[in-house]
């Protein structure tokens, strides 16, 4: 994929010691061109295991150039690196992602989330066999939007699908607290009133939002970026919200138990300026990537990300968690 080069990464092995992870191979990932938005979530997806599992298994096509291909032959590079340390380029997989997608055109930094959304639906379209999709068995679950009429209460419902859950924060909420909030009812009523089909004339409702199933990998999308009216712009939004590592959340169908693999940390103060460093977590020890920079990172520091309960835009927040079911 990219020429291995020298780093500070080449003394990490006899830096950790007993901490570096039995037989890993820690590779970082050159930076030329503001590209840490996607250095981050080919992390995180390296590390995700039945992710990686999928791609190392997966048959390339002839001339190795689409997504999937470019994606395994990262991975490869990384699996059969001859040290266990290093640097690797993923210029030719960013060069094509280049000529399918302008928004990743350029020198610009970019938003992390919306390179992980692009990346797994181009994924999910290149694989032929619909029936076996493993993007969606791992990484889907399926949502139920109901509003029910509060005249006959007839209830109409709509199934949609969700590779990750965009959760809207509010101060000193923990992430438990901001996902209960998703199936929060909603009143409609007035100029929102609901079409009952069955009254055959606008009703007042109640809507709300329900997971009906779950992934085995969850993405949880903190939604740290809003527009504020009073300066015209988009902001960052530092609220802190406390995480757990280990979640359990209960669906319509099924409940399931999470332990937290990854962290997408934002810094700065702005979603098109800033930086992005990804934690993942391997054999139960936290490692920090900062694109070609490795390092330890220690449990008791996690609740730094958390965010702050006083107002800032600068402070460094946890962006995107990705959950692994257990």
């Amino acid at each position: 994929m990219g020429v291995t080069q020298s780093s500070q990464n080449d003394h990490l092995e006899k830096y950790l010691g007993q901490d570096f992870p039995d037989g890993e191979i820690l590779i970082g990932f050159e930076n030329p061109s503001n590209i840490c938005y996607s250095n981050v979530i080919l992390q995180a997806l390296y590390y995700c295991k039945d992710f990686k599992n999928q791609i190392l298994q997966h048959q390339s096509s002839i001339n190795q150039n689409n997504l999937l291909d470019l994606t395994k032959l990262l991975f490869q590079s990384i699996s059969k690196h001859k040290q266990k340390t290093g640097v690797i380029s993923t210029k030719k997989m960013m060069n094509y992602i280049k000529t399918k997608n302008k928004i990743f055109d350029g020198k610009y930094h970019q938003d992390s989330h919306e390179f992980y959304m692009w990346f797994i639906n181009e994924c999910e379209e290149l694989i032929k066999d619909k029936q076996n999709n493993w993007i969606r068995q791992i990484f889907q679950g399926q949502q139920l939007t109901q509003i029910e009429c509060l005249n006959c209460h007839s209830i109409s419902q709509r199934e949609e699908m969700y590779c990750d859950l965009s959760l809207d924060l509010f101060p000193n909420y923990s992430l438990s607290t901001c996902l209960q909030q998703m199936s929060k009812e909603e009143q409609l009523n007035g100029q929102n009133q609901f079409f009952c089909d069955k009254c055959q004339s606008k009703q007042d409702a109640i809507k709300r939002l329900l997971l009906n199933t779950l992934p085995n990998v969850l993405v949880v999308h903190l939604k740290r970026f809003k527009y504020d009216e009073r300066c015209g712009q988009m902001i960052k939004v530092s609220s802190k919200i406390p995480f757990s590592q280990q979640l359990r959340i209960k669906a319509q169908k099924q409940t399931k138990t999470y332990e937290l693999t990854t962290i997408i940390i934002h810094l700065g103060q702005g979603i098109l300026y800033g930086h992005y460093v990804c934690i993942t977590k391997i054999q139960g020890k936290w490692f920090k990537f900062d694109d070609d920079k490795i390092s330890l990172f220690v449990d008791q520091d996690l609740h730094y990300v958390y965010g702050r309960s006083y107002p800032t835009h600068a402070q460094t927040c946890a962006y995107m968690l990705f959950y692994n079911a257990q």
